[in-house]
């Protein structure tokens, strides 16, 4: 989820302008609550800070007086799925924070109102997966059949599972928890999170995973399959995990498999405040080293949550929000502005495992 960190502790400031920012998991501001849905960054710190000087606005209808995260878009790029609390989501009880999953598409170049993935839609034009959980993380699947999600259980931070629907014959079935789909590697647990996958391929998968007394904040995994069965999953490793939340978004891997693009809050010298997004490679032995901050071009003293590439690999997307607040909203730059991005070329929308034609 999907996602900003907040720090495990209960409290929190109150707000009128708050517009809930999370990303990824989401933050719990329930003060009976020790602790806050991974993705949130706490709301001690610095006042208001300005956005990447060299970012976009994506504008209305995508963004709203609401909070606006997570953008991923269909392979052709005329269709984009976000996540949003506008007016419309449904009701999260025990919260005042409600995150749904929004789908939008691009008409003659403009972006058109985001439509609802509730229980009104029409199957043929999309799935009915919000609930009153927390629907977070969303991406359609290269040939745009399926889409995978996180859901969590407002005020639950470890509750996070990741969930898949698909659509047959034309028409959006119900959503499922992977580990009830053979074709997807069995890794969500009662105690844990697992999110946000990126898909490399039928046999290399990895996530965002947070468990009591095996990660740290949240670290980076993957899981392969050998021999047509998934294994069980690993940590990348000391190097690019951090004390502090570390995940990843869905494209933000290179298509040679030796660049990863990285949210972390990681507390380090070349830090800027809050979520920054950071860039690590492998070595010469595979293995993946302590991120570089992709500078002050994109990352600011608030929170860079999330981005990813826009389908041609040219624009870099994802939400900002200001320290101390989480008013989100989702920006574009372009990949040319971001120094340490001009080289990667990003891997597409992740591919349809659950497609028959695959093996």
């Amino acid at each position: 989820m999907v996602y900003f960190y907040l720090e495990r502790r209960n409290r929190m400031k109150d707000s009128s302008v708050m517009k809930f920012c999370s990303m990824l998991p989401v933050l719990i501001l329930a003060s009976n609550l020790s602790y806050a849905m991974q993705g949130m960054h706490g709301t001690e710190g610095s006042g208001v800070t300005e956005p990447p000087a060299a970012s976009k606005s994506m504008g209305a209808p995508i963004n709203s007086p609401g909070s606006e995260m997570e953008i991923t878009y269909s392979a052709d790029g005329k269709t984009a799925i976000f996540v949003s609390t506008r007016e419309g989501s449904i009701e999260s009880p025990g919260t005042p924070y409600n995150f749904d999953i929004w789908m939008a598409h691009n008409v003659d170049g403009v972006w058109q109102e985001p439509v609802h993935l509730g229980p009104d839609i029409d199957p043929t034009v999309g799935p009915n997966i919000n609930t009153a959980a927390w629907d977070l993380e969303p991406s359609f699947s290269d040939d745009g059949n399926v889409i995978y999600f996180t859901r969590y259980e407002p005020g639950n931070l470890l509750s996070g599972d990741l969930y898949v629907v698909q659509k047959v014959n034309g028409v959006w079935q119900s959503a499922r928890n992977w580990n009830d789909v053979p074709e997807l590697p069995s890794i969500n647990t009662p105690t844990g999170e697992e999110h946000c996958p990126i898909i490399v391929s039928d046999s290399l998968i990895y996530f965002n995973y947070s468990q009591p007394g095996v990660t740290q904040e949240s670290d980076i995994w993957k899981v392969e399959k050998k021999d047509g069965v998934w294994q069980k999953p690993v940590s990348l490793g000391g190097k690019i995990n951090s004390p502090q939340r570390d995940h990843m978004h869905w494209t933000g891997v290179s298509k040679d498999g030796k660049s990863m693009v990285v949210t972390s809050t990681r507390i380090d010298p070349d830090s800027r405040g809050g979520h920054d997004m950071w860039i690590s490679h492998q070595d010469a032995n595979g293995e993946w080293q302590k991120p570089i901050n992709l500078g002050d071009v994109i990352n600011t003293p608030g929170e860079e949550m999330c981005w990813t590439f826009t389908p041609d690999g040219k624009k870099f997307t994802g939400s900002w929000g200001p320290q101390s607040t989480f008013d989100s909203d989702i920006r574009w730059i372009s990949k040319e502005n971001i120094p340490l991005l001009k080289k990667f070329e990003p891997i597409g929308p992740p591919p349809n495992l659950l497609a028959k034609a695959r093996k």
